[in-house]
């Protein structure tokens, strides 16, 4: 199992930052240093051994005081950084994988006022066929959800969508190369 860190300074190197992750490769005992994988920048540096601490990996997440972002990979505090998602069994509630920080970025820029006025007159009304898009799939609007999409770099409204689809452009980023990569993937 791999042992990770965290930096706990962020007087190290321009391109990490305090509670950056990353794993340990190997110790160099004799100068008090050790070489480091961070999962931010994929870069491996050596680093004074006082710089960082060790952690288990297993005890992070939503139950725990701490959680890595899948964005970042910062070690956070869990009930500071990250938002509520939604509730689990036994309503426990879940927090998004992703820092308030890195959430912000991903969500982007919103869609303006104006447009969203424009393109709620063309939704779809309740019990109206709709034909997504992407999935040409025939959805009855109000039982399947329709959604406007957009770009989330310039607020751009594309069109509507039924929730699967604009769900799996977001989980790709909106970036038409991952997109690629998952059509290969595919073939």
């Amino acid at each position: 199992m791999n042992n990770f860190i965290y930096l706990i300074s962020d007087q190290v190197q321009k391109s990490l930052e305090k509670n950056d992750t990353g794993v340990l490769i190997e110790r160099f005992e004799d100068i008090g240093s050790s070489k480091i994988k961070f999962l931010r920048s994929g870069s491996t540096h050596t680093i004074e051994d006082y710089l960082f601490s060790e952690f288990k990996i297993s005890n992070t997440g939503d139950e725990y005081d701490h959680k890595i972002c899948d964005r970042c990979f910062k070690r956070l505090e869990t009930t500071v950084c990250f938002e509520n998602n939604r509730h689990k069994k036994n309503n426990l509630i879940t927090k998004r994988p992703s820092c308030k920080a890195c959430r912000k970025i991903k969500n982007g820029k919103s869609i303006s006022t104006t447009d969203r006025k424009i393109w709620d007159l063309k939704k779809p009304k309740g019990f109206e066929l709709f034909n997504c898009p992407i999935c040409d799939k025939t959805s009855i609007a109000g039982l399947t959800k329709i959604v406007l999409d957009h770009c989330h770099l310039t607020g751009k409204v594309r069109g509507h969508l039924c929730e699967s689809c604009n769900t799996g452009i977001g989980r790709f980023d909106d970036n038409p190369y991952i997109l690629e990569k998952a059509k290969k993937w595919l073939s």
